[in-house]
Order: C-alpha cells, then sequence, then structure tokens
C-alpha cells in the first residue's frame, strides 16, 4: 500500500474542491478552496500541514487540468513546497465509474481524483519557465485568430458568390488587399458598373501597387463580368450587411494576427539580449531543420517545454499523439490503428504542415529535404498517402529530438551516411 497521503483537487473557475486520502483510502478531510482570497489558500495549506503531521509524510497534490483555472492554485501550491501532479482530463475521466451508482458532484469528483494517483504512475508536473508560458500563450492566441479568420473568409467567399460569383474570375483571391478594398465600396455588379471609371481603376492601382495598365486590364475584366452577372445578382439587404461585417472582422483579426506575431518576435529580441539566452537559441535550432520557420519552431518550443523530459524520440512521438493506438484484447489484435492523438493538438499540427513541406519540391524542382521526400515516395508504393505522411511525421519528431538532445543545428545527411558515422562511432568506442 502506497503510505503518502494524497489530495484530490476538482477546480472550477470560483472555487475548488480538495479532498485529502490517508494512506488507507479513506477520505481524512476536505475543504472547499475559494479563489478570491489567499487566506482561503492558507487555510488548505494548513489542512495539508497537519495531514503531514498526521502521517509523518508530506502529501501529494492531484489536480485537473481545467483550462487556466488550475493555474493560480498549482503555482501557489509549489511555491509552499508540494509535488504537483497535472492530469489530462481522459484520464480522471476513465474513474467515473469506480462506484456502481451514478453520483457526480464535486466533492466525489476530489475523492476520484486522489485514488486515480493510486492507480496511475502520475508524473511530477513541471513548472513552465515564465518565457515559455509567455510563449505557449502567444502561439495558441495566434494560432485561433488564424482558425477565426479562416472561418470569417469563408464566410465571405459565401456572401461574394450570390452577390457575384464571378468576381473570382478577376481576383482568385477575394480576401485579398484589392479585392477586399473593391467589395467595400463597391458591394454589387450594379455598384461597379455605375461606379466612375478613373476612380475604380485608381483604387485597383493603388490597393494592387501595380501599373496603369494592369488595373485598366482589371476593372474592364470586372466590369465585363459584372454585366454578364448583374441580372442573377442576389443583391439582398442581408447580403449586403453580412458582407459589410465580414470585410471588417477579416481586417480585424488580420491586424491581431499581426499584433501576435510581432509580440512572439519582440519575446524572442528580449531573450537574445540576456546573458544566458536559451529560448532564442533553441528556436534556432530547430529552424535550422527544413520545412520549420520561425513560427512552427517557437510553436513546438511552446508545446514541449522541457526536451530534456524526454530520454527517447518515441516518448516525444507519445507526446506528440502520433504513436499508434493499440487495440489487443485476448488472441484478438488489431490491424488497423490510427493515432493516438493524445496530447497537443497544435503540435500535431505544426508537425503535419511541417511534413508536408519535407515532401515537396521548390520552384526549380529541387526537393525541400531529400532524404524525407525520398522516405515518402517509397512508403507511398505500399501505404495511403496520409499513412506514409504520419511516418515522416514520426520521422521529423526523431530529427528534434535529436537536434535538441545534442544542441547543434541540422545537418542533411543520408541514411548510408548516418550508418557509417554511426559504424564510426561504435569503433572508436
Amino acid at each position: 500500500m502506497n503510505t503518502v497521503p494524497v489530495a484530490g483537487i476538482d477546480v472550477a473557475k470560483r472555487f475548488s474542491e480538495m479532498a485529502i486520502l490517508s494512506p488507507s483510502n479513506e477520505v481524512y478531510a476536505r475543504i472547499r478552496i475559494n479563489h478570491d482570497s489567499y487566506t482561503n489558500f492558507e487555510k488548505a495549506f494548513k489542512l495539508l500541514k497537519k495531514a503531514e503531521k498526521e502521517f509523518a509524510v508530506k502529501p501529494v497534490v492531484v489536480m485537473e487540468s481545467t483550462g487556466h483555472y488550475h493555474k493560480i492554485l498549482f503555482h501557489s501550491l509549489t511555491k509552499v513546497g508540494y509535488a504537483v501532479h497535472i492530469i489530462n482530463p481522459i484520464q480522471s475521466d476513465s474513474i467515473k465509474n469506480i462506484g456502481i451508482r451514478k453520483v457526480k458532484n464535486d466533492k466525489v469528483d476530489a475523492r476520484k481524483i486522489a485514488l486515480l494517483y493510486r492507480f496511475e504512475q502520475l508524473k511530477t508536473a513541471n513548472i513552465p519557465g515564465e518565457d515559455i508560458d509567455c510563449l505557449r500563450s502567444l502561439c495558441r492566441h495566434y494560432y485561433k485568430l488564424s482558425d477565426q479568420l479562416t472561418a470569417y473568409k469563408n464566410r465571405l467567399m459565401g456572401t461574394v458568390d450570390q452577390l457575384f460569383l464571378s468576381f473570382t474570375d478577376v481576383f482568385k483571391d477575394a480576401t485579398s488587399a484589392t479585392a477586399l478594398a473593391i467589395l467595400e465600396e463597391y458591394l454589387s455588379p450594379e455598384d461597379i458598373l455605375k461606379a466612375d471609371r478613373d476612380k475604380l481603376i485608381s483604387l485597383i492601382r493603388q490597393t494592387s501597387r501595380k501599373g496603369l495598365k494592369w488595373a485598366t486590364g482589371k476593372y474592364e475584366l470586372l466590369c465585363s463580368k459584372a454585366r454578364n452577372f448583374s441580372p442573377l445578382s442576389i443583391n439582398s439587404i442581408a447580403n449586403a450587411a453580412m458582407l459589410k461585417a465580414n470585410i471588417s472582422m477579416i481586417k480585424t483579426l488580420t491586424q491581431s494576427l499581426d499584433e501576435a506575431l510581432e509580440a512572439i518576435h519582440k519575446l524572442l529580441e528580449q531573450d537574445s539580449k540576456k546573458d544566458m539566452p536559451t529560448l532564442s537559441l533553441t528556436i534556432d535550432i530547430l529552424c535550422s531543420i527544413p520545412g520549420i520557420g520561425l513560427l512552427t519552431a517557437a510553436t513546438v518550443v511552446a508545446e514541449v517545454g522541457d526536451f530534456s523530459a524526454f530520454s527517447k524520440p518515441d516518448k516525444l512521438v507519445a507526446f506528440s499523439g502520433i504513436d499508434p493506438s493499440i487495440n489487443q484484447s485476448g488472441q484478438f489484435e488489431g490491424t488497423k490503428s490510427k493515432m493516438s492523438k493524445r496530447g497537443s493538438r497544435l503540435l500535431r499540427r505544426v508537425l503535419f504542415t511541417s511534413a508536408l513541406a519535407n515532401v515537396r519540391k521548390k520552384r526549380d524542382g529541387k526537393e525541400i529535404n531529400p532524404v524525407l521526400y525520398e522516405y515518402y515516395r517509397k512508403k507511398c508504393l505500399s501505404k495511403p498517402k496520409k499513412v506514409a505522411l504520419g511516418a515522416v511525421m514520426r520521422k521529423l519528431v526523431a530529427i528534434i529530438f535529436a537536434v535538441m538532445r545534442d544542441k547543434k543545428p541540422f545537418v542533411l545527411r543520408k541514411p548510408e551516411e548516418h550508418a557509417k558515422m554511426l559504424a564510426a562511432k561504435n569503433l572508436a568506442a
């Protein structure tokens, strides 16, 4: 029996319920911790101290990762010296049926969270550095804005299709600066046909930063398309209002994205000026890998945090959620294994886009990463493309692990060169 008392905490926004279990799994004490005053936290600390004196060992604390609500409690407990385990909601959800009766409330959940420590091997959560925590918030903020921007662009396209379907025959990207300027000023084909010729050409020229000949050609094509589509246009009050609203949101979100990216650059710039910069140097090393730019590197660092916590590539693969799920029972063993998709969704997202970049060619026909391109091509001979791309993602994680372990920039080598270097290393040993 584990002789350590365990404090399980069910976290909410305004308060948390804490249940302390004795080594025999009996409820030793309960307390509600209100989050609006440090005095309430001190009461919880005293109760933990009492349990420590009673059982002659410091209690461990287990709490669920609940958005940002657990952060204040987590930092307060670690500052006073308690080992805190942050568990994934998937883990806490796994023991909801430990009792026969269907009972769910904060007090019961706090006890179940504490019991989870007895069943699972939980690791103590590491406090991310202030810079890492800041970078993580900025990267997640950036991608949320990016997703919202994509949603509003899609809505804009839906409205444009009704007002002026052939508009994209003139401007392929209806969300470009020139296209948005025209749509904002002229809401329908009728408005374009009624517009002053010189004024519209001047608008196209200024926003596109191209010559008069190009702008005039675009104007004539636009008028031609508007003339043909005008009788079909659904020029309603609703579509006009939605068009204006979507354009406004796209401009606002685009500006917010630029500001978020600027804040990331500013954070890295501040780190580079320190006596011992770590964040900026780590990102520089990751940027040496083909297909990984500054934003992707910053996201990887923000989501992974401490690379030294992973002793081998497979653990980083599992943390990324790109390891295969296992389906086996008795004599049955599943053959169609999918990605587990546990861990950071954002980390998988940037790994996916980086893997796509590594299996592409440049405009001159040269591969971005010849080694991974060839690996992907061979995999595609026997596997579906998505499965092959998943294998490339796994290779990419192994590369990230290697450069962070050695703290050296990436050097592109063929598998034969790696084999020779490994053989020489083993011979020297």
